[in-house]
């Protein structure tokens, strides 16, 4: 997976986010193992499915120890150090902290060392953002991507006062994503999600997306906003969409008949093509004129490596002449994923048509090497990679 398109329609909080995760198929045990160690136990987890809205999703609410004692940005940057979790969880985790203690302190007009976090919140706060973050790492490190977030509006009392939403700290974290306010009441996107979106995502580009797996995190049954997904995918090239069409162009096709060159040859000069850029290039056993075996060489490539390729044959071949022609081509959307099988991770290309998989194919040379290595069958080799990465990225499509 090379990417995780975040859609916040009905805003965005911690709990939803990590719903969505779940949804997405984490590796939950070994997420309940790490989060074991930093206190949050079996009974400290409630995960369920439920219906929001008629689409079914899944909850997950963390219920935290408790910190004692006010607590600013250094204080929880040591906890977070030392917690037993992958670096790159506790670096995110504190760059989460960072965020929200710099928008608090600009709102404020203090420095950031000084922002207390909230005693009775801030183990929430730790549990929530840390598996999050554990989460994001689980699923495979996805670039994040978020859609225009819809932050609410309004007005509300609490004990200390009247608060304005979307809370100013808030808007601060959220400077440069797009937002809108729906007229949804109260903060629908939290502050601590905000600074988990602004630690995680960057704002989607303008291009079309190939979904491969969609996730859906519900919040409170009681909220009236309490969806959001996770679509799993990739954003496609400008040579790519995810449409039945996508002519290649500026492709040529090279061709010389040869009757008096050494066969030998052959295998050599195709490498050689290969390696300078030819996109394809193969040989074709023909009968020239007189009635004499030769061969035709073909060559397809860019417009711009044509004359390289061309020099490339007269210094290879005993041809003296070529014919080329300009030729449109089609390919739908594909790329390679490393997928975990019984011979460890190999690569396996996975191509979509119209957003759904039609074809799933290992590579055939990293099935090679291990057939060698192991002194068994290629072929026992292929369809075993075969069938684990279809059980792993199974046929969308209705063919």
């Amino acid at each position: 997976m090379t990417g995780a398109y975040i859609e916040c329609f009905e805003g965005v909080d911690n709990e939803r986010l990590l719903g969505a995760w779940f949804d997405l198929g984490l590796p939950e045990n070994e997420w309940r193992s790490y989060m074991g160690k930093i206190g949050v136990h079996e009974n400290d987890l409630a995960v369920q499915r439920m219906k929001v809205k008629g689409i079914a999703a899944t909850s997950a609410c963390i219920y935290p120890f408790k910190l004692h004692g006010s607590m600013n940005l250094s204080d929880m940057e040591k906890i977070i150090d030392n917690w037993e979790l992958p670096q790159t969880v506790k670096e995110k985790s504190k760059l989460f902290f960072q965020h929200w203690g710099a928008a608090e302190a600009v709102v404020r007009d203090t420095n950031p060392s000084l922002i207390p976090f909230d005693q009775e919140n801030s183990a929430e706060i730790l549990c929530y953002t840390v598996g999050n973050i554990l989460a994001w790492h689980l699923i495979g490190e996805p670039e994040c991507y978020v859609s225009t977030i819809n932050l609410g509006s309004g007005w509300n009392q609490y004990d200390e006062g009247w608060k304005v939403f979307p809370e100013p700290a808030t808007v601060q974290l959220l400077l440069g994503y797009p937002t809108l306010t729906s007229g949804a009441a109260g903060g629908i996107t939290s502050t601590a999600a905000a600074a988990l979106i602004r630690t995680l995502a960057v704002p989607a580009p303008q291009s079309a997306f190939i979904t491969e797996k969609v996730g859906y995190g519900a919040g409170p049954e009681y909220a009236s906003t309490n969806i959001l997904r996770i679509q799993l995918g990739e954003w496609c090239t400008s040579s790519q969409t995810v449409k039945s069409s996508n002519p290649q162009k500026g492709t040529i096709v090279i061709e010389t008949n040869i009757d008096d060159m050494n066969p030998e040859l052959a295998g050599y000069l195709i490498q050689r093509l290969l390696s300078i850029g030819a996109m394809d290039a193969y040989i074709i056993p023909i009968i020239m004129k007189k009635g004499r075996p030769g061969l035709q060489l073909r060559v397809a490539c860019k417009t711009e490596r044509q004359k390289e390729i061309q020099e490339e044959i007269v210094r290879q071949t005993t041809t003296i002449g070529m014919r080329h022609y300009t030729v449109s081509g089609w390919a739908v959307p594909h790329k390679i994923v490393q997928v975990k099988t019984s011979f460890g991770e190999l690569p396996v290309k996975i191509a979509f048509l119209d957003g759904e998989i039609v074809n799933v194919a290992p590579e055939y040379e990293a099935c090679r090497q291990v057939a060698e290595s192991l002194g068994i069958s290629g072929k026992r080799v292929y369809q075993t990679v075969l069938g684990e990465a279809l059980a792993q990225y199974p046929f969308t499509s209705k063919q």
